[in-house]
């Protein structure tokens, strides 16, 4: 059996190239099914995307494995070719992508991260820029375009149907190289073996489900839509028959804060930071304050302050590549250019509150809080080192407990579906406000669905799903994250 280099300098004598991207090629919305394009077109095989995060280094990067499944349908369509293995194994049929679709997704991520993230050089690169049609043999035949995993398997179940390539008229030699590259091109997509324990991952992952159905439960209790439990009775629980038209049914535990943070970082240099976001709601504000009626805390959206702070220095860098930056078109209020001196200190003046004596619990939010969260110790500003800092809550994790779905959404994705109205996003002032009130949505919605189905579940001792440690639970003990190195 030949070795990965071997294939690899087979791949590059038989149409594999590293070269540049062709946007002017990259035309497909017109093409029809069984279509194909001009021979020298660059593909890159699906598998391959959907391996990538486990070729950077020996261990797998667990940040960038997160990010690439919550985002590789992020308001994002792909283009999908395929291929027939022309082997007498009849492996399953491969799926291609244009090489340049790959490209600006892999910007994107570089934003959405904040690091770099790339195609490797040299010879691993080559794999990921694949041309075909060499000796007239078969080219990639157009299927669909799909913006989620259930289109890609749709597109897949097709594929059978669809026209097949004759490879009776090909001689001798093309069909032997062209079955040698097909090879290669199977291995580099190919799963290395490794033994695996469904059990334990289904362990590992109804563990993660329970921290995110904690979160929320934690998140009702700050804003007084679910009793701790050492209140909770061993009848009927008080409140039961409450909706949104009503104020919260218990008191804001420990009258929290909720701090929601949003960062904007440069296209072109993702450790640049241009715009910051906040928004605040004091649980004290809604005290008494009915939620809405439709169920989904409008009412509570009005008490949300919202700030938005442009940095002088980089006020001439706006993103306009990868994502639509919009930072003159803040909504909830005026934005203010600070110098990056100064930034640091008026972030801990409102988010510690400094001018109160009260310093009452921080619970920080974000979507994907942890970037968020670790992106403003870049403009010298370390919410780990605040006392009174004493939670997170994380809108994309609340978002699949709330929809019991194991894939995450992006902001816009969220927002659309909870039917909050929404635009200009992308701006870091618009983003924390519209992050906060999805979290708002959320709670207040499943916990009014909640309350009848609480008192039928109040004895059964716990929750049949994987999502909830059981009805009595009341989301323990806040779950900040470790201070990063």
């Amino acid at each position: 059996m030949a070795s990965n280099r071997e294939l690899y300098s087979m791949m590059s004598n038989m149409g594999f190239s590293g070269g540049v991207t062709q946007p002017a090629r990259d035309r497909v919305t017109e093409l029809r099914v069984g279509d194909r394009l001009a021979k020298g077109f660059e593909f890159c095989p699906y598998k391959l995307i959907r391996k990538y995060p486990f070729l950077q280094g020996k261990k797998s990067n667990q940040d960038l494995q997160e990010c690439m499944k919550t985002t590789i349908f992020d308001d994002r369509t792909w283009t999908f070719f395929y291929l027939l293995d022309p082997g007498p194994n009849h492996r399953e049929p491969l799926l291609l992508v244009p090489s340049s679709q790959f490209e600006e997704y892999l910007s994107y991520v570089s934003l959405y991260m904040r690091m770099r993230v790339s195609i490797p050089g040299g010879q691993e690169r080559e794999q990921f820029f694949i041309t075909f049609g060499e000796m007239d043999t078969p080219l990639p035949r157009f299927i669909g375009h799909a913006n989620s995993h259930n289109a890609v398997d749709s597109l897949r179940s097709q594929i059978p149907k669809l026209p097949k390539d004759d490879l009776t008229r090909m001689g001798t030699v093309a069909l032997a190289q062209y079955n040698i590259k097909m090879d290669a091109i199977y291995a580099t997509v190919k799963s290395e073996k490794r033994k695996k324990d469904p059990e334990a991952a289904r362990l590992r992952r109804f563990q993660r489900h329970k921290g995110y159905g904690r979160m929320m439960k934690r998140t009702q209790r700050y804003l007084g839509l679910r009793s701790p439990v050492i209140e909770q009775a061993n009848s009927r629980i008080p409140g039961m028959e409450w909706n949104g038209n009503m104020p919260a049914p218990f008191r804001t535990d420990d009258s929290v804060r909720f701090v929601c943070v949003d960062v904007e970082a440069w296209e072109r240099a993702t450790h640049i930071v241009t715009e910051v976001g906040l928004a605040i709601l004091d649980t004290r504000d809604i005290r008494g304050v009915p939620p809405g009626g439709v169920g989904y805390g409008y009412n509570w959206f009005p008490l949300v302050k919202s700030y938005h702070f442009r940095i002088r220095e980089h006020i001439d860098k706006v993103n306009h590549q990868f994502v639509a930056g919009c930072p003159e078109s803040f909504h909830f209020g005026q934005s203010y250019i600070v110098s990056s001196r100064d930034i640091s200190g008026i972030l801990s003046t409102i988010i510690e509150d400094k001018e109160s004596e009260d310093k009452r619990p921080i619970v920080m939010v974000g979507h994907d809080i942890g970037q968020d969260l670790r992106y403003m110790t870049k403009v010298g500003y370390n919410i780990w080192r605040v006392p009174h800092f004493s939670d997170e809550v994380d809108t994309q994790s609340l978002f699949q407990v709330y929809k019991k779905s194991r894939d995450g959404r992006g902001l816009r994705t969220l927002c659309q579906d909870l039917g909050i109205p929404g635009h200009d996003f992308h701006n870091a002032g618009n983003d924390a406000t519209y992050t906060l009130r999805a979290m708002i949505a959320m709670a207040v919605n499943s916990a009014s669905q909640s309350f009848v189905r609480r008192n039928d579940l109040q004895h059964s001792g716990s929750d049949p799903g994987e999502w909830s440690d059981g009805p009595m639970d009341d989301g323990g003990l806040p779950g900040k994250s470790a201070e990063p190195i």
